[in-house]
């Protein structure tokens, strides 16, 4: 029985070792971590690879969507309160 132990020892730390390897490797292959490794004007993305800024300048205008939202909350209360008022 204590052969078999030795080789489930063996055989989880070979596992562990070659995890290990594979997660170092894949971190150090990265272009950057974050937007100081890009320098300036430059960003770092959810890949790890940095892109300029001025590529991605457009600006969403979120108005139109709270609005949509926030009427959707108010109707919706309204349904709700009115059916409570009828029971």
């Amino acid at each position: 029985m204590s052969d078999m132990w030795r080789i489930f020892g063996v055989t989880i730390i070979v596992l562990l070792a070659i995890i290990s390897a594979v997660l170092i490797a894949a971190y150090v292959s990265r272009e950057c971590n974050t937007n100081l490794d890009c320098g300036g004007g430059r960003y770092c993305a959810y890949n790890h690879k940095c892109y300029d800024s001025s590529s991605n300048s457009k600006s969403a205008n979120l108005l139109p969507s709270a609005l949509v939202i926030g009427i959707a909350i108010v109707i919706s209360a309204y349904i709700l309160k009115r059916g409570k008022v009828k029971k």
